[in-house]
């Protein structure tokens, strides 16, 4: 019989701050030139690694809210550590934005067209269209190749997956 494993307890700052370290592991640098390569984008100039840049950051900050609300239950703890981590994000990840209220926004825009994508009907899955949705954000254009999705959808599906897990490990004050 296997033993129930206890639970880290910490606050929400300490969970939103696990959160932002999880997210820090996913999006830098070597993380996004991988990808690159993954989906078979060379990145000839600033402007080429900037579409992957942002279209990235969008992903990775929409699974750590995707992960949480499949998560929680109680979704007002849920919103206050999404919240704390969200401040994490814009004053140490992106220190120059200076309206917070404006950026949350267009996160929020952000989200819903992946939420959007998300449950639309298909044969695969719906993680299948937004990694459609991402590639055409990324290529400007859907490519022929259906690998550049796949690639996508399984990182989405893999993401989603171990930070879920991770999640289930915090009892959070």
């Amino acid at each position: 019989m296997k033993e129930k494993e206890e639970k880290i307890k910490v606050s929400k700052e300490q969970f939103a701050e696990a959160l932002y370290i999880w997210f820090l592991k996913c999006f830098n640098e070597k993380a996004i030139k991988e990808t690159a390569k993954d989906l078979e984008l060379k990145i000839k100039n600033d402007i080429d690694y900037l579409k992957i840049y942002k279209e990235l950051f969008f992903l990775n900050m929409w699974i750590v809210v995707r992960a949480c609300e499949n998560e929680f239950e109680d979704e007002n703890k849920r919103d206050e550590c999404l919240d704390i981590f969200h401040h994490f994000v814009c004053e140490r990840f992106i220190p120059g934005i200076t309206n917070f209220k404006n950026w949350m926004k267009s996160l929020g825009e952000k989200y819903a067209e992946y939420d959007k994508a998300m449950e639309t009907e298909h044969p695969l899955t719906p993680t299948y269209v937004l990694a459609k949705l991402i590639n055409k954000n990324i290529f400007g254009e859907l490519k022929k190749s259906i690998s550049p999705q796949m690639t996508i959808s399984t990182k989405i599906v893999f993401s989603v997956k171990h930070l879920r897990k991770a999640i289930r490990q915090f009892d959070i004050k």
